[in-house]
């Protein structure tokens, strides 16, 4: 969004959001009625030989193999009234590769913005979401659950003239196949996942953005520490009115000093998209 002041910023809400990619914390900002959004967008996940399980699960690209991965994850939204948008999400894995199907994590979702204070710049929206059940090989190697997932995120956003904050609190059910391994571990997962994340987003000259987004997730595995943790750095360009350029970089750990300082973190994520409105 380039905006000038906070009222014109939170009148355009529904018009301009950046939405999801390339952060984690998604905002409160829907797609403008009878518009459409295509977000595709590149990553790749660096374990570090970590023996950690899961990285952070990001609600639509799950990964939660002990490999690195390279895929593609695409998503299209359609405003549906000036408060709600519905989505559906998929994820192509380039890597890793075997016996399955390279496409996964298939979401459909819908956000509702049911409250905003156009004078103060405050939003607050729910974002419930249902993940359809992957393949078995595919639990097996990390690229979903074997089972259907379903969550919600409650979102709250607040825009000042070239600053903005999202906050999200994400519930996710999340069941497996127990007949197969997880990501090839033979350990028991836990199936209610929390999430808590705060993104601040900075406009620092018009047309780009930067963003902080750290957070901590339940952490799957049941024999591994309860929490795992997550910062990301991100940067938008809007090269157009309706066309974004995004990308970001994301350490995941079971502690802050392991996302944030020098010593090797649990897992890297590199990710690069586009994002086009119409």
């Amino acid at each position: 969004m380039n905006v000038r002041n906070y009222c014109f910023a939170f009148l355009c809400i529904s018009a301009n959001a950046y939405a999801f990619e390339p952060l984690n914390t998604d905002d409160a900002g829907t797609v403008k009625a009878g518009g459409n959004q295509i977000e595709q967008y590149f990553f790749s996940i660096n374990r570090n030989g970590s023996a950690q399980q899961a990285d952070i699960i990001t609600p639509g690209e799950e990964y939660v193999g002990r490999t690195d991965a390279k895929a593609f994850p695409f998503t299209y939204t359609r405003g549906l009234s000036e408060k709600v948008e519905a989505s559906f999400s998929a994820t192509y894995y380039n890597e890793p590769s075997g016996n399955f199907s390279k496409f996964s994590n298939y979401v459909f979702a819908a956000k509702w913005r049911f409250y905003e204070d156009e004078k103060n710049g405050y939003a607050f929206a729910i974002k419930p979401s249902v993940i359809l059940p992957a393949g078995k090989q595919q639990q097996v190697t990390g690229l979903g659950m074997a089972a259907f997932n379903y969550g919600a995120n409650l979102i709250a956003s607040k825009y000042w003239e070239d600053f903005e904050v999202h906050i999200n609190a994400v519930y996710m059910h999340s069941p497996y196949n127990t007949n197969y391994t997880v990501g090839l571990s033979a350990d028991p997962n836990r199936t209610n996942l929390f999430i808590v994340s705060v993104a601040p987003v900075w406009t620092v000259i018009k047309d780009f953005k930067i963003a902080l987004d750290i957070g901590a997730t339940t952490n799957p595995p049941t024999t591994e520490q309860y929490l795992s943790h997550y910062a990301l750095i991100a940067a938008i360009y809007s090269i157009t009115e309706n066309i974004d350029l995004g990308a970001s970089y994301m350490r995941t750990g079971l502690n802050y000093s392991e996302t944030i300082a020098a010593q090797a973190s649990g897992a890297t994520r590199t990710e690069v998209g586009v994002t086009w409105r119409f």
